[in-house]
């Protein structure tokens, strides 16, 4: 078991934080864009990094930045799981909140009465069928739960009941919101088709 008071720890913890903070958002991992995998392990992991050495060690000091008050983290680039600093909230929360027609359309049978039932129901776990989709097109704020039973489950809830809860306030512009996360995601080596919405959009033209 990691001992997160250890210096060493503390340190790295607070290198992922400070890096999150600087650039607005942090790919878990990637092999080209700015990620916090590779600030740990000090070089790019090819295939799950949970194959390194260290990823137990990796592991404790990512739920410690998972838990920060100031890390939001979803599903934003490329449908990978992304670190969003509290600044860009108001940005994530707008697009997410949109409910354009990237987000709503082919959606699933599944995953459109999956919706429906959450836009009443505020919290549902697990998800089940149709779960997945709604994360990658921020239809939810999804979570991965820990049962008593040892498994792993998806927990949604709509951004609004989120929003109250972490205290975000939307960006009023959603034209300024998109681009300010296009420009997030430039600042780590990415492009904006990276993100869901300039995606749908790339994939039509």
């Amino acid at each position: 078991m990691s001992d997160l008071t250890a210096p060493a720890h503390r340190a790295q913890t607070a290198a992922v934080l400070a890096e999150i903070r600087a650039r607005g958002l942090l790919l878990l991992q990637d092999r080209a864009l700015a990620n916090a995998v590779r600030i740990l392990a000090g070089e790019t992991v090819a295939g799950s990094w949970w194959t390194h050495p260290e990823a137990n060690r990796m592991y404790a000091i990512l739920e410690v930045v998972t838990e920060h008050p100031d890390v939001l983290v979803t599903k934003l680039i490329a449908g990978k799981l992304t670190f969003v600093d509290r600044a860009l909230w108001p940005s994530v929360l707008a697009v997410a909140t949109a409910r354009e027609p990237w987000q709503l359309a082919g959606l699933s049978a599944p995953a459109r009465r999956l919706l429906a039932t959450l836009d009443e129901a505020q919290t549902i776990e697990p998800a089940g069928a149709g779960a997945k989709e709604l994360e990658l097109r921020l239809l939810a704020h999804a979570t991965s739960v820990h049962t008593p039973s040892g498994k792993h489950v998806t927990r949604l809830e709509p951004w609004s009941v989120w929003a109250t809860r972490t205290k975000c306030g939307r960006a009023t512009n959603l034209a300024d919101a998109k681009r300010r996360l296009a420009a997030a995601v430039a600042g780590i080596g990415g492009r904006e088709a990276q993100l869901p919405f300039a995606a749908q959009v790339s994939r039509r033209g």
